[in-house]
């Protein structure tokens, strides 16, 4: 059985790359982060969720203070600021992140003044919820929606959307003039000129379902779910040229929730930021300057250029969220993690987990085994901080939990000052 990787944030002040910007916790009226856009380095948006509403928040001295400009009933997961003023969200309304009926209706709401009031356009027929990074926009009018059924298209701000390709699936990321849409192990190519349509297949060895996906110029960057002949479960980022070669230059054994890509590298969110400068075939672990928040998990990176990105990391055992900055892409350390080209394995003996789960994703059991971890209790949250689940441990070193009456959704497990992240599909 594989072990799976928990990146701890050891922080050295001496090398701090990441600064707090801004701290939400329970008496802040932001208290649980879905998902943010800043389109300069002074503002931003987010949208906050809680009690079956999203409220969406702005900032203009970049993330110090945020206004509530608006809220929303149901859930929505993906925000983008076209310029400045021209805002747009996709969701569900009336409808929780892990509700069983598919039928709701599925939105895209506009902002034309900054947040100050909103139009909706109830536009996408189909099933499941509307995934975060569902949205690309080339520009304050064009844009693209990708969902299961297929990638929606507008020319006009929303007004009218016309389906390109029934197939196509969902993350779209611009590729210079064109735009892609990814499904699984397949990546269709749009020219949103002429509309024609080529399909690429990547040829990942157990290529599984497209977990996120991040674009610069003519090159790709994803995440696949893997399983090796094994039936041991992966992670893989990828990059692929426009023209459709692949390869594959990083397997991880943890869940990765955000990937980006620019001039100043490749970056992949694994709790924390990981950073390639040598196009993938090594990563290291970036710093950070909160000694305080060993258990800080990084969610969610938006880059403002080359150098400027913004972040938002949860404390696992203080259930608050926290905005973070860099102005040097997040600073260069010889903290590698990583293995050479195409190589499966860790290399670096202290990264592996004290305390493993198997399998993870997982259909609703699980089996949990922990070493030098001194603990009387284990713990089950929800990403809300909520707990759902507690067992004594005193004298164990494993259990088998069934988790399978829980909605699908990301769980943390806790013992002690351990946690790991579990997927429940």
């Amino acid at each position: 059985m594989k072990q799976f990787i928990f990146l701890l944030f050891f922080c050295n002040m001496l090398h701090a790359q990441w600064s707090p910007v801004q701290t939400f916790d329970s008496v802040s009226p932001i208290d649980f982060i879905i998902d943010f856009d800043f389109i300069s380095e002074q503002q931003g948006f987010l949208i906050s969720y809680g009690n079956n509403t999203n409220t969406f928040y702005r900032t203009i001295d970049g993330g110090i203070t945020w206004d509530s400009t608006t809220s929303v009933d149901g859930y929505f997961s993906s925000i983008v600021m076209a310029t400045d003023s021209i805002i747009y969200a996709a969701g569900n309304l009336n409808m929780t992140p892990f509700a069983t009926n598919n039928n709701q209706s599925k939105q895209l709401y506009r902002s034309l003044d900054a947040g100050q009031t909103w139009s909706q356009h109830g536009i996408f027929n189909t099933s499941g919820l509307l995934q975060k990074d569902c949205m690309v926009f080339q520009n304050d009018s064009t844009g693209f929606v990708s969902c299961i059924e297929g990638m929606y298209y507008t020319n006009n701000y929303g007004n009218n959307w016309s389906i390109l390709n029934d197939s196509t699936g969902r993350f779209p990321v611009i590729l210079d003039s064109e735009v892609a849409a990814f499904y699984n192990s397949y990546v269709s190519l749009t020219d949103v000129n002429s509309f024609s349509i080529q399909t690429n297949n990547l040829s990942v060895n157990g290529a599984g379902n497209v977990e996120h996906a991040s674009s610069y110029g003519d090159t790709l960057i994803r995440n696949n779910h893997c399983e090796d002949a094994w039936g041991n479960s992966y992670y893989a980022l990828t990059v692929s040229e426009l023209s459709g070669n692949t390869n594959v230059f990083l397997f991880l054994d943890n869940y990765i929730s955000d990937v980006a890509i620019n001039p100043s590298g490749i970056y992949a969110i694994n709790q924390r930021p990981l950073r390639s400068m040598d196009g993938g075939q090594s990563f290291f672990k970036q710093d950070c300057t909160l000694p305080s928040d060993s258990t800080l998990s990084f969610t969610r990176l938006d880059f403002i250029d080359n150098n400027i990105a913004y972040a938002i990391a949860r404390n696992l055992s203080g259930s608050l969220f926290k905005l973070l900055k860099t102005t040097n892409a997040g600073g260069i350390t010889s903290n590698y993690i990583t293995q050479p080209l195409q190589n499966v394995g860790l290399t670096n003996a202290a990264d592996e987990l004290s305390l493993q789960v198997h399998p993870n994703p997982s259909h609703g059991k699980i089996h949990l085994t922990w070493n030098n971890i001194q603990a009387e209790h284990l713990e089950i949250r929800t990403m809300h901080g909520a707990l759902v689940y507690a067992e004594s441990i005193e004298n164990m070193s494993a259990t088998d939990i069934d988790i399978s009456e829980l909605p699908r959704g990301i769980y943390f497990i806790q013992i002690g000052t351990h946690m790991q992240r579990v997927i429940l599909d």
